[in-house]
């Protein structure tokens, strides 16, 4: 693995979306809702310790040399968790490799009152080490076992901050509605659809 993705991954917590990955581990019932969206493919799945993580890039792109990423992040046995806290500290971490990084806090609307939820927008108009620029959308849902963190990041060339997102406002509004419609089931207060995903 690139060391330049290597750094995207691991030394950061990303996260986004994926689909049809069903597995459950025995202590956990609880799952998270999605949708893959259409002409998108799996290029990472794995788990460290009690965190899974599955990315996906438009079918035209790689691991490698993507433009665009969703990627979901679950942290296992995590519950009821203060999502402005793990929040916060994954924005602190990534300040370590954007120094630079803007955060927008959205408010989301027609999201579910049984989970707690933060969303932030992230803007870095150039990381060092790699030199591109980044924008992100970031949403931490706590769970009632599990924490789970969804990500959908442009990677761009360097930008100012100070001015718009090279990100059309449609395409923000898109992917915010898109965040915004993935929920949290827990089978054990209803029945949950076949889409659940609780770590590989």
């Amino acid at each position: 693995m690139p060391k330049a993705r290597l750094t995207y991954v691991r030394a950061t917590v990303f996260a986004a979306i994926a689909l049809m990955l069903v597995s459950r581990p025995a202590f956990s019932a609880e799952g998270l809702l999605f949708v893959k969206p259409d002409g998108w493919h799996e290029v990472y799945t794995g788990r460290e310790g009690a965190l899974s993580t599955t990315e996906y890039v438009p079918n035209a792109q790689n691991a490698e040399n993507w433009r665009e990423m969703l990627t979901v992040q679950i942290l296992l046995e995590e519950p009821e968790a203060d999502p402005d806290k793990l929040v916060s500290n994954v924005v602190r971490h990534l300040t370590g490799s954007c120094p630079a990084l803007e955060l927008q806090p959205i408010d989301l609307g027609g999201t579910s009152e049984a989970y707690d939820s933060v969303t932030v927008m992230l803007a870095c108009g150039k990381q060092p080490e790699t030199g591109h620029g980044d924008f992100s959308i970031l949403r931490g849902i706590a769970g009632k076992e599990n924490f789970y963190l969804l990500q959908k990041s442009w990677r761009l060339e360097p930008y100012d901050v100070k001015d718009d997102p090279p990100v059309s406002l449609e395409a923000r509004k898109f992917w915010l509605s898109y965040l915004a419609y993935l929920s949290v089931c827990d089978p054990t207060d209803a029945p949950c659809p076949a889409q659940l995903k609780s770590g590989p």
